[in-house]
């Protein structure tokens, strides 16, 4: 990837995470680096997460597959509106690669088999690299709606089952949508949760199943000079910061809607 590039693909399956990190992984064996995750040693995982800045791992709240685009530089007016989860960091990819995985186990040889990105087909894997520059980027990791993982949009529309972390508002999608958006702007997937027409169901269900929803972006950019500390969790996840978007999110189509 270079500046301004994007690239997009997706893993049928997860487990309960995300995490992005260099392909070398500061030079430990993946065995060495599954030992050092799940050592549950958190002395020893912070400074590899906050020192050297190769590793960044998030917590799902179930292991649903997901769609990922990656983005070199700046976001669309779009994706920066619409995003209700997000972490912020630093990764070192001096080695030219940077993992996208939804999961760690132990087949070593399957991690140093990897394919790139520009390789898989949709839904056929679990984990892939993206080429990039080699150098030290700030990353971002956005969360969207309607398939959002990390908890952030059910904090908003379903708070029994979410609870809200404190700034966020729960609010019906109904009254979140009409009270922030117009009638001609809803999505397939927003009419479908919300209209009383059976009918109308019906379409909105058939128009929704063939759009492509994007649930997480990664944006590589330079490091900000006063990028804070990321909040670590015992288990040495990084910590979602959430939000509530000014307007109602209408989802972010893949390169194959019509939306961005």
């Amino acid at each position: 990837m270079k500046n301004t590039d994007r690239i997009e693909f997706s893993f049928w399956e997860a487990g309960c995470l995300i995490w992005v990190g260099a392909k070398d992984l500061c030079g430990l064996t993946y065995q060495e680096f599954c030992n050092l995750i799940w050592g549950n040693d958190f002395e020893k995982i912070k400074p590899f997460i906050l020192e050297n800045q190769a590793f960044l791992a998030m917590n799902l709240y179930q292991d649903d597959g997901y769609r990922v685009r990656v983005v070199m530089g700046e976001l669309n007016p779009k994706e920066q509106e619409e995003w209700v989860a997000r972490v912020r960091w630093k990764l070192n990819l001096s080695c030219g690669a940077m993992v996208v995985s939804g999961i760690l186990d132990e087949d070593e040889e399957e991690f140093n088999n990897l394919l790139s990105a520009n390789e898989i087909k949709d839904g056929d894997a679990l984990q892939c690299y993206v080429e990039v520059p080699p150098t030290i980027y700030q990353v971002e990791v956005y969360s969207y709606a309607p398939g959002d993982l990390s908890t952030g949009w059910g904090q908003i529309t379903n708070p029994k089952l979410f609870k809200p972390q404190p700034g966020i508002e729960p609010e019906s999608l109904k009254d979140y949508f009409f009270r922030t958006r117009q009638p001609e702007e809803i999505s397939a997937w927003i009419g479908y949760e919300i209209t009383e027409d059976e009918q109308k169901k019906g379409e909105y269900y058939q128009a929704a199943i063939e759009e492509n929803y994007i649930n997480f972006i990664i944006r590589l950019s330079p490091v900000i000079e006063d990028l804070s500390v990321p909040q670590l969790e015992v288990d040495g996840s990084i910590a979602w910061e959430f939000r509530k978007p000014d307007k109602c999110p209408l989802g972010i189509l893949g390169m194959k809607g019509n939306r961005n």
